[in-house]
């Protein structure tokens, strides 16, 4: 019998949201057979397989297991190989979809067929949304309705045909970051167009705030992958998406001698520590400059290996 959909999650030590994002997705209006679910454990080691085994009966549910944590290029390109579903839809381990999710999915490939499909991740903090997610909340579904644009497949929420993904090569798994809108961009190039369905929506958990040292090493990376994203996909659009423009403001603030005196970690920790209202300001030009490191480091990267070549 045909099957429809295949839902890929990728996931690592995310045991306890893993259980809640499966149980929306074994709760969906589809009928069981249409669709299966596809949980790929990149390595975990908090229990995430028990949580997986003990929903098996539930529906179709597959769990394949990383011998080694790969990333979520990797854990999403075997999922995608394992998929037996005509659609692939891709959400998150910490994303928790209402009962309609996916046949909103499906029905969107049906009257746009060779189409990339998303809808919002809308983020949500309260702890007491993984106890009951409010998929059905009023103001939720409002806000889903009002995100007319959002980002372009996004790994939490966005779905392509398996022939269009299989065609693309899948996920470059050499992206740490910017995956998902790296294999975007070349789907597109195969001609496939958008669909935006604002009914085909997820919440997004998200935990507290990073703190200040975790969210440069963030920052960092993103620059990166941001940079090498740009040097396979340049465009005048490209350019403004990874914000190259921040390369040109670090070279200002090096100019006036703020990136010693002022953008560091230290400085800005003591500036904290004692209620400085300049702190606002000072971290926002700090995660600028150490975005704008990690460019550089992506583009001493891609010359490198262009070298090589």
């Amino acid at each position: 019998m045909r099957m429809d959909a295949s839902v890929v999650i990728p996931t690592y030590n995310r045991g306890r949201l893993l259980g809640v994002c499966l149980d929306c997705l074994i709760a969906q209006d589809y009928p069981k057979d249409g669709y299966e679910i596809i949980v790929v454990d990149d390595g975990s080691t908090d229990g995430t397989e028990s949580v997986v085994r003990e929903r098996e009966s539930m529906c179709r549910l597959k769990y394949l297991r990383q011998t080694r944590t790969l990333g979520n290029g990797a854990a999403k390109n075997r999922g995608i190989a394992e998929a037996e579903g005509e659609i692939v839809i891709f959400t998150d381990s910490d994303a928790f979809a209402p009962p309609w999710y996916v046949r909103e999915h499906v029905r969107s490939h049906r009257t746009h067929p060779h189409s990339i499909v998303d809808g919002p991740a809308i983020s949500v903090h309260d702890e007491r949304c993984i106890l009951d997610p409010p998929v059905h909340s009023p103001a939720v579904r409002i806000l889903a309705a009002l995100d007319f644009w959002g980002e372009e497949f996004v790994n939490a929420n966005a779905s392509c045909g398996r022939c269009d993904l299989m065609k693309a090569g899948g996920f470059d798994e050499t992206f740490l970051k910017w995956q998902d809108l790296e294999l975007g961009q070349r789907l597109r190039k195969m001609g496939l167009g958008r669909v935006r369905n604002r009914r085909a929506y997820v919440l997004h958990y998200e935990a507290g705030r990073r703190d200040l040292p975790e969210l440069a090493r963030y920052m960092r990376l993103n620059g990166k992958y941001a940079a090498l994203f740009y040097e396979k996909h340049p465009s005048a659009w490209a350019r403004r998406k990874t914000r190259l423009r921040y390369l040109a403001y670090d070279r200002l603030f090096g100019r006036l001698g703020c990136t010693e005196s002022y953008l560091t970690q230290d400085r800005l920790m003591r500036c904290r520590k004692a209620g400085s209202p300049w702190y606002p300001l000072l971290r926002r030009l700090y995660l600028i400059h150490v975005y704008a490191e990690g460019l550089k480091k992506g583009f001493d990267m891609g010359r490198l290996e262009a070298s090589r070549d």
